[in-house]
């Protein structure tokens, strides 16, 4: 049990702040609600981290119902308050994380909030969504019925969305040298992976061709990808975003045995240009020179 639902206890609160003098009778006038439900999450946050079980405890009905995210079903403050303090010996030293999304009052005295939590703790993070009914007895609202959810898991395709403005073709051309590089991103089948094709001409000749795949890393929660050329060389890398920058940290093969890495930037400038640039480069742990920032402009009517 990921003890989740305790932040909930503090958007009870929350809601008091909001709705405790005269209560709005239109359900879609939530913005004061949201904001108190906010500041006061913040405040339960803080009661999160020293395990204020009496507290936590209070913010519920007597009779208040809640099932856990694991499908367990808890009824009455007696078996809420195990619960809490099962999950406190479980996550000791824990913090919560709360985002309420949605606050609708239903009747002056009912109130439906939706949300997410994060629990963080020594052995990781684990989220869920909820929604609880909230009551108002005696000038106080409390949780008399709260229902927790597991986050249903992120799938490959969403984690690299961030990535789809790659997908089309690019073009970055070298006048001097004679030289173009045109490279093509798509969606692989299924959507799990963006594969890449590369292909390096001197005037009409190909020179070079090479294939890169770039998917999600589970292990590492990070995007990785793989880079393989026609001569028999590879490399694989890891992508941190920094807003539209993205660093890729590279390490390699060349075809004759010789390790290779290097820091690989790319600069998102609107829907069809980008800047690539690479430094921190070596060669069997000799420094290399870099590669200064290349402007790449996507193909259009491809």
């Amino acid at each position: 049990m990921k003890a989740i639902f305790l932040s909930l206890a503090a958007s009870t609160a929350t809601i008091c702040n909001g709705f405790c003098q005269e209560a709005p009778t239109k359900t879609d006038d939530i913005s004061p609600a949201m904001a108190a439900v906010t500041a006061n999450d913040r405040a339960y946050e803080e009661a999160y981290a020293k395990a204020d079980l009496a507290a936590l405890v209070g913010f519920f009905t007597e009779d208040a119902e809640y099932t856990s995210d694991d499908g367990r079903n808890f009824s009455g403050r007696a078996s809420i308050e195990a619960c809490l303090k099962e999950a406190f010996s479980d996550k000791k030293g824990a913090k919560i994380a709360i985002t309420a999304d949605s606050v609708k009052l239903i009747t002056p005295e009912v109130a439906v909030e939706k949300g997410s939590t994060t629990v963080i703790g020594a052995d990781g993070e684990s989220e869920s969504l909820y929604t609880a009914i909230h009551v108002k007895k005696d000038g106080k609202w409390k949780i008399s019925q709260l229902i927790e959810t597991p986050m249903p898991e992120t799938t490959p395709t969403e984690r690299l969305s961030v990535l789809s403005w790659l997908i089309g073709s690019w073009e970055e051309a070298d006048k001097e040298a004679g030289v173009t590089v045109h490279s093509t991103y798509s969606w692989a089948r299924g959507g799990s992976f963006i594969t890449r094709n590369v292909t390096v001409k001197r005037g009409d000749d190909s020179v070079l061709e090479g294939w890169q795949i770039i998917g999600w890393d589970p292990l590492e929660e990070k995007i990785r990808s793989w880079t393989f050329d026609d001569g028999g060389g590879f490399s694989g890398g890891l992508w941190t975003r920094d807003g539209d920058r993205w660093l890729v940290r590279e390490t390699g093969t060349a075809a004759d045995g010789s390790r290779t890495s290097a820091d690989q930037t790319l600069s998102r400038a609107g829907d069809d240009k980008f800047f690539w640039e690479s430094g921190n480069r070596t060669l069997d742990g000799d420094p290399q020179p870099g590669i200064g920032r290349i402007e790449i402009k996507r193909v259009k009517g491809e």
